[in-house]
């Protein structure tokens, strides 16, 4: 999942400002839905990992949630916004990563937005 959306992501190409986050911010959740939401939601874990994928899937809706709003806030060039989303979503990227790092997905440990 989450090499898919690293090269999804690549494709796009990673936004260098808020005009950018405009223009491809809406690129971005859709591919993040595609490759790690959806996935997410429907994958079964096993009893002895449901915890951390209960924990899993509350930070990927977090993190969709943070990435709409970083597209919508480059849409209406709001660098306040832009700026404080960055930083909550690295926040919820990097507990994210270590869910992920613990499950042994080691593609997952940088890849999500």
């Amino acid at each position: 999942m989450c090499e898919d959306f690293a090269k999804q992501e690549q494709k796009i190409g990673q936004p260098a400002g808020p005009d950018d986050l405009a223009a491809r911010g809406d690129r971005i959740v859709a591919a993040f839905e595609e490759a790690i939401l959806r996935p997410l939601r429907e994958l079964e874990a096993p009893p002895e990992l449901a915890t951390e994928a209960a924990q899993l899937r509350t930070l990927t809706r977090q993190q969709d949630s943070l990435l709409r709003g970083l597209a919508a806030a480059g849409k209406r060039g709001d660098l306040g916004a832009v700026r404080r989303l960055v930083v909550q979503n690295a926040q919820v990227n990097a507990q994210a990563g270590q869910i992920a790092d613990r499950l042994g997905a080691e593609s997952c440990t940088s890849a999500a937005g």
